[in-house]
């Protein structure tokens, strides 16, 4: 019984304050076995993707698509600086690429930084008032836990990349750097982590870091409920990002098919680049249908 009444947080917040106390009490009702269970995460988990819009004012469905696109954000961001740790950070690996793919590659490569930059440049243009805004107001208040979680964003990546620095700098010996294993053998994915990037739990450290990061603003629109220009402006940036992350990944994945067409090492390999290609559509289709619904909150009504 409790982990179905649970289930019901994967709900939206204003479901939950018009339907949570009938459901909890259909639950308690009857008994809730693993097929109720199982119908009220997938059913919650559509509604996180595409709540009824009926349930929203327009300003609470943009601070509820922003908090959705944020944290998608976060790891389209993680994900786009694994691709870049494994592919443009590896110019020793792509010296065989010749012809078609070569040329083909280049281009990708620079579709992806430039569409990159463009997301990052919406983010800051599109959330730096809002998120002033909201701090403005939370320290004003005297709103602790809301500064707290504003402040998330800038203390938590610098927390991590202390840690990350500290773990990597652990592994140099003295000044004499550690030659990277693909010289004298043929590459690996898990090599090229482990010698260039840190080991894999580190990197999964810096998408939980990038998710913490992204839910402290989430929590705190939820909170302090902003309304206004800023919520709008926020919005249609948060379109513009991740437009330009879906261009960004569709470079990635044309850089990536070629590294593997081209059976350069460890790429030829192919399993790692489904399963980059795979999430990656997975969270920009979270992060575009919430991002629609979001710019659509903030057109002006039409007039009859």
């Amino acid at each position: 019984m409790a982990l179905a009444h649970g289930s019901l947080y994967l709900y939206p917040e204003a479901w939950r304050a018009r339907y949570g106390d009938e459901v909890r009490a259909l639950l308690e009702d009857s008994a809730a076995d693993v097929r109720t269970i199982a119908s009220l995460v997938w059913q919650g988990m559509l509604m996180r993707i595409s709540p009824p819009r009926h349930l929203y004012d327009p300003p609470a469905r943009m601070r509820a698509s922003l908090a959705t696109v944020l944290a998608a954000w976060a790891v389209l961001a993680g994900l786009a600086a694994v691709f870049a740790s494994f592919t443009q950070a590896q110019p020793s690996l792509q010296q065989s690429l010749t012809g078609p793919w070569h040329l083909a590659m280049q281009w990708s490569y620079l579709v992806f930084d430039a569409a990159l930059a463009a997301s990052l440049l919406a983010v800051a243009a599109g959330g730096l008032p809002l998120w002033l805004l909201m701090l403005g107001r939370a320290c004003r208040q005297h709103r602790r836990r809301e500064i707290a979680w504003l402040l998330a964003p800038a203390v938590v990546p610098v927390l991590y990349l202390g840690v990350a620095s500290a773990i990597l700098g652990a592994g140099r010996h003295g000044d004499v750097p550690v030659p990277p294993p693909y010289i004298h053998a043929a590459p690996s994915f898990a090599g090229l982590a482990t010698n260039n990037i840190g080991p894999w739990w580190l990197m999964v450290l810096g998408f939980a870091a990038a998710l913490i990061a992204a839910a402290g603003p989430g929590l705190a629109l939820r909170s302090l409920r902003p309304r206004g220009r800023s919520v709008t402006l926020a919005s249609w940036a948060a379109g513009i990002a991740v437009a330009a992350m879906g261009l960004a990944g569709a470079a990635s994945t044309v850089a990536a098919t070629g590294l593997y067409a081209s059976a350069v090492d460890p790429y030829r390999h192919g399993w790692p680049i489904p399963v980059y290609v795979l999430l990656l559509l997975a969270v920009l289709a979270a992060a575009g249908s919430s991002a629609a619904r979001g710019v659509r909150a903030a057109r002006p009504p039409a007039v009859a």
